[in-house]
């Protein structure tokens, strides 16, 4: 039991002692007036760093009223609804303005500059160079300072910081001047850290106070410094992962349509989502960190040795950086490839989250089928592929992590209290024989041992400080080695755009080098010219993998209409995927009107994210149809002539915002098509399958508006019936043969007469035929005389048992 009036009697002694201590502090307070040097080092620090405040904070307001006063300006020029702060324009220097809503009626406008294209080409040469390069030399077996990762670095670093002037290169160097700043202070703090103890131990309250009073103003500006190290942190990442989407997207998504092609090579990159996401942006994050959590320990290592050289000699300081090499070299030995291994976790991630993509996105469908088992099966799968890897990375890292912490926190600090102490026991003010006798002597005993005490708290401050910097760097190599990880898949997904960036790409080479020989002729405008061309699928044997079809050789003239027949997988859709040039032409020549004249319908119809207005004008937007003069009776005059009318009156109105995929239905999708192909007015449409979900009397009405509309179309479908639309058909075989025919020719017209005639022949012999049927279904049925007296037919004898049996 605890005795609780004697816990109460040792609480009032302890507060009676403390009463008594700052009794005797506050007297001697009065007694010793502090005195502040206004020229000292700490307050100079506190008011440089008011002032800087004071300048910054200025800075920002007045740059803020000009913001303001411009988007007012622009909000005032540009009297348009908030719809149209979404769009973008090309302006006439190539740049890319953009308005973006910032609240009602408020715009903001962002300039993003025009993308150098030859910068693209040269950079190019930078990513097949390495790759020669890595496969003649050997790789080396370390991953910190490699050659490899430090190649892809450089390479990288060329996107990051283009040129030396730019707000990257700014935000770096003022981050290396707080680094140093910060290093600067640590040492003042650690020499005033002395000075207090000194003077705790002296009883000086004048120089106490007054040193105290110092912490405080010093703690200012150590602060400011390290918050602004953080701030500098987050917007050089923000810098780089902003200069690097833009690279990325540049080549992404332009008109060579690189975003496709890079989904059919799937033997060198999977999930591009996840590299340009999530892999980017811990690129980007991990190297702005770097900076900071290896370049402050850098500097306090060269700050603070060259300091604790001067009080502990060289031989001290060699010893500590022997300590510190042999280390590291153990910790560099015993550190597993952690940027394998988070490399491998980030893919793991990405496929996982694919799965989980895919199930919201064929939800429906999958609930048509029944398919939650399998599903679940799948995501387990993924999971449990991810879970086994993250598993296995704490397995590794949890001996590493008991061997890193033991020598980084408690062995270098050892040997820290080890040298820090050599100066106070090495230092022998009064020899063993000599004792003090007289009251100086021992005043200056006591005032040495101060001093000492003074001393050794600031080498023993330093040297753990110099411990702290050299753990950290150390520690740094999990950083490293992440930055690895991140740095080769940054990387292969820059190479990947490279080689389908190229108009010529072929998916057989490592290096994109091409075996495509083919020509496409643009502008052509006399119709589209097939010359001696095969459809190859693009694979990793190019062009000598298996043609669907061969030799295509034939030509369809202007305001002429093409009907391409065949089954499915016969390679209609290939055909308008050269068309288009989302496929290589591996061989021959493709003639055919300018891209921004023709017009692609595919089998599936892409619904975009936003409102009813948004899917018919599509791909273009609401600011560029008013620059074009057009407006929402023009709209909705479409949208009656493809008998889609009623949509306004039930969904509302132009503005509505639904996920339209899952709103209409199959013929309302493809009746929505048609009234984008009413819109855009384009020279030439290629129809893939786009009429196959309308009734027959409203596939007529549509084939026929598009007739009307003096709209050339080529319609590939399985469905002979549309022949009566065209004026040409290619009709496609499964052993990929193929043959052409002109419908307006004279010999054709003749064979489809004939045919006609042919039919009626049959159609005149219905009667007879059906009477034949039910003398037939009679006989089964058993009634043979009426049927021989009836019809006057020799019918088979009846069946007996004896004609079974033979």
């Amino acid at each position: 039991m605890i005795n609780i009036s004697r816990l109460a009697h040792y609480q009032r002694q302890d507060l009676k002692n403390l009463m008594l201590l700052l009794q005797e502090f506050v007297i001697t307070y009065k007694d010793n007036k502090v005195k502040i040097n206004y020229q000292s080092r700490p307050v100079i620090l506190f008011l440089s760093t008011l002032v800087a405040t004071a300048g910054f904070g200025a800075y920002f307001t007045v740059r803020n009223i000009l913001t303001k006063y411009n988007e007012y300006v622009l909000n005032k020029r540009l009297a348009r609804p908030a719809l149209i702060r979404q769009s973008s324009t090309i302006l006439k220097n190539g740049s890319r303005e953009i308005f973006i809503p910032k609240g009602k009626n408020k715009v903001s406008r962002i300039i993003i500059p025009k993308p150098n294209l030859d910068q693209y080409a040269a950079d190019k040469y930078l990513y097949k160079n390495f790759i020669i390069n890595q496969e003649i030399q050997s790789q080396q077996r370390g991953t910190i300072f490699s050659s490899k990762f430090l190649s892809q670095l450089a390479i990288i670093w060329r996107i990051l910081i283009p040129k030396f002037y730019c707000k990257n290169t700014s935000l770096l160097l003022s981050q290396c001047f707080f680094l140093l700043m910060r290093t600067w202070l640590s040492l003042l703090v650690a020499k005033l850290d002395g000075q207090i103890v000194k003077n705790l131990i002296a009883a000086n309250g004048r120089k106490f106070s007054r040193d105290l009073i110092y912490w405080l103003l010093i703690a200012f500006p150590a602060s400011y410094t390290n918050a602004a190290i953080k701030y500098l942190d987050s917007r050089l990442s923000l810098g780089f992962r902003t200069n690097l989407t833009r690279y990325i997207h540049d080549m992404y998504l332009d008109k060579v349509m690189a975003y496709y092609k890079i989904s059919l090579n799937t033997n060198d990159i999977q999930n591009i989502d996840q590299y340009i996401t999530n892999d980017v942006a811990k690129f980007c994050d991990t190297l702005s960190g770097l900076f900071s959590s290896m370049g402050k320990p850098f500097i306090d290592l060269i700050f603070f040795s060259v300091y604790l050289r001067d009080n502990l000699g060289t031989g001290a300081i060699i010893g500590i950086f022997a300590n510190y090499f042999l280390t590291a070299a153990l910790l560099r030995r015993a550190t597993p490839a952690f940027g394998k291994l988070s490399s491998r976790r980030t893919h793991l991630e990405g496929a996982y989250f694919n799965d989980q993509l895919n199930l919201m996105t064929n939800c429906e469908e999958i609930g048509f089928y029944k398919g939650s088992i399998i599903e679940k099966a799948k995501l387990q799968e993924s999971f449990q592929n991810l879970m086994s890897h993250v598993n296995k990375e704490i397995n590794i890292s949890f001996p590493y992590s008991i061997l890193e912490d033991y020598v980084l926190k408690y062995t270098w600090s050892a040997w820290g209290y080890i040298f820090a102490g050599l100066p106070v026991f090495l230092d022998e003010i009064w020899p063993a024989q000599d004792k003090p006798d007289t009251k100086a002597d021992k005043k200056a005993v006591a005032a040495n041992e101060r001093q000492n005490m003074r001393q050794f708290i600031i080498n023993k401050r330093l040297m753990l400080s110099l411990a702290d910097a050299g753990s950290r760097l150390m520690y740094s190599i999990k950083d490293v080695n992440q930055l690895t990880g991140y740095t080769d898949r940054v990387f292969n997904l820059l190479t990947n755009l490279h080689k389908v960036h190229s108009p010529r790409y072929n998916f057989g080479s490592a290096l994109g080098f091409s075996d495509i020989h083919g020509t496409i002729q643009n502008n052509y405008n006399d119709g589209i010219r097939f010359e001696k061309i095969s459809v190859i699928i693009p694979s990793s044997l190019g062009s000598e993998n298996e043609p669907l079809v061969e030799n295509l050789n034939f030509q369809v003239s202007h305001n002429k209409n093409l009907l391409i027949l065949g089954s499915n997988g016969c390679g209609k859709t290939s055909i308008a995927r050269i068309i288009a040039g989302l496929w290589p032409l591996y061989r021959g020549l493709l003639s055919k009107p300018n891209d921004d004249d023709i017009f692609y319908l595919p089998q599936k119809t892409y619904f975009t994210t936003g409102n009813l207005r948004d899917q018919i004008i599509y791909p273009y937007t609401y600011n560029d149809i008013l620059e074009m003069g057009y407006n929402d009776d023009f709209l909705y005059h479409i949208l009656r002539e493809v008998k889609l009318e009623y949509l306004l009156k039930r969904e509302g109105n132009f503005n509505v915002v639904k996920d339209w995929k899952d709103v209409f239905s199959g013929g309302e999708k493809q009746r929505m098509s048609i009234a984008r192909v009413l819109f855009k007015n384009p020279k030439l449409v290629i129809l893939d399958e786009s009429t196959n979900a309308v009734s027959t009397d409203v596939e007529d009405y549509l084939f026929e508006l598009l007739q009307k509309k003096k709209i050339t179309f080529i319609t590939l479908s399985h469905r002979p019936l549309l022949m009566k639309y065209h004026d040409f058909i290619l009709e496609i075989e499964e052993d990929s043969s193929w043959k052409f025919h002109d419908l307006t020719s004279e010999e054709n017209l003749k064979s489809i007469d004939n045919e006609i005639n042919e039919i009626e022949d049959k159609l005149a012999q219905v009667d007879k035929w059906e009477k034949r049927k039910s003398d037939i279904e009679k006989y089964l049925d058993g009634k043979y005389e009426d049927i021989a007296i009836e019809s006057s037919i020799e019918l088979p004898a009846p069946l007996t048992s004896q004609n079974c049996s033979r």
